[in-house]
């Protein structure tokens, strides 16, 4: 266990490494991403694209973020895991436990209904259910995003007053 100690600062790297990246990654997905592919039509003359299409194309980036919005959530657990067995502090396990969660709903369950409801054709886009869970999705994504950020800068605040203890 005293070798798993001495390591960890290089483990809190990588865990705020990790946050910073997929955070980017979100916001890069779900604002930018988003707002052009939707607009397509628009911004690409002569382009002809609709919606659902639109929705096809945003569901393979997601697909690809949740891959590593999934690492994220199985390193979380075993850092935070591994930080309560040594600190017995409970806030950041907590708030850990919670970005888990929201992981996994968007990435195991919101984003394969969505999946689903697109490989049955444009008219169940369209349907109130489907509205109805992307929009949950949207939600929790949102707050995913939120939590994460809290958990960074929980996280950086805490290296920088234990730097500042000595002074």
């Amino acid at each position: 266990m005293q070798h798993l100690f001495k390591l960890r600062p290089y483990f809190l790297t990588l865990y705020l490494l990790l946050i910073a990246v997929s955070l980017g990654a979100a916001l890069a997905s779900g604002a930018f991403a988003t707002s052009s592919i939707f607009r397509a039509a628009e911004i690409v003359k002569n382009l002809e694209i609709t919606t659902f299409q639109s929705g096809v194309l945003m569901t393979s980036i997601f697909i690809k973020l949740n891959v590593l919005l999934n690492i994220l959530a199985l390193y979380i657990l075993i850092y935070e895991i591994f930080t309560l067995s040594v600190c017995r502090k409970k806030v950041t396990p907590l708030l850990g436990l919670i970005n888990v969660i929201l992981i996994f709903l968007f990435t195991l369950y919101y984003t394969p209904f969505i999946v689903e409801a697109q490989s049955l054709g444009e008219e169940s886009f369209y349907s109130e259910t489907f509205a109805t869970m992307h929009h949950q999705s949207v939600l929790v994504f949102k707050v995913l995003m939120a939590s994460l950020f809290i958990l960074f800068i929980y996280r950086l605040l805490r290296i920088i007053n234990s730097g500042c203890k000595d002074k």
